[in-house]
């Protein structure tokens, strides 16, 4: 499966209307959807999306879990129950609805950003905000991304990444 990769920032104009960045419509029509599987974050104020092969991972998910437990029905509620499917125009573009744009506090530009199996639609200052304090962190977590058997070079004097 391709991954969502990039950042982009795009206008929304009158009527709701946004662009999704070429790259991202490529993989959801690729995976069979003419259109983005969306839903608000119930961890910020920001969207959550992607294709088909995104809703799949949601359903295993949320399957997992036993089906007349809180956890299955509260997760369902979040992730199922306030979702929407939206239709590519012939232009590329979605109608973000107004509940979801409300949400996300995004008024008259969305940042959408790659994020492996899914993507996700910012307001361009918050995701500027975001992205400040994700990459202080991610620098200590460098060494995450080493294989498990791989050996780790000492730190030249001063350290840093």
């Amino acid at each position: 499966m391709e991954s969502f990769r990039g950042r982009f920032t795009n206008k929304i104009d009158a009527k709701g209307r946004v662009s999704v960045p070429a790259k991202f419509r490529a993989i959801v029509i690729a995976q069979g959807l003419n259109g983005i599987i969306c839903s608000p974050s119930f961890k910020g104020a920001y969207l959550e999306a992607g294709g088909p092969a995104y809703g799949a991972m949601l359903d295993q998910a949320i399957n997992r879990l036993g089906m007349f437990t809180d956890a299955h029905d509260n997760l369902a509620a979040a992730l199922y129950g306030e979702s929407h499917d939206l239709s590519l125009d012939g232009d590329g573009r979605i109608v973000l609805p107004e509940e979801l744009r409300a949400h996300a506090k995004i008024t008259d530009e969305a940042t959408f950003v790659g994020f492996g199996a899914r993507f996700l639609i910012w307001e361009p200052k918050a995701y500027d905000a975001f992205r400040a304090n994700a990459l202080g962190d991610a620098k200590s977590l460098g060494d995450l991304l080493q294989p498990a058997n791989a050996v780790t070079p000492p730190s030249p004097a001063g350290g840093g990444l």
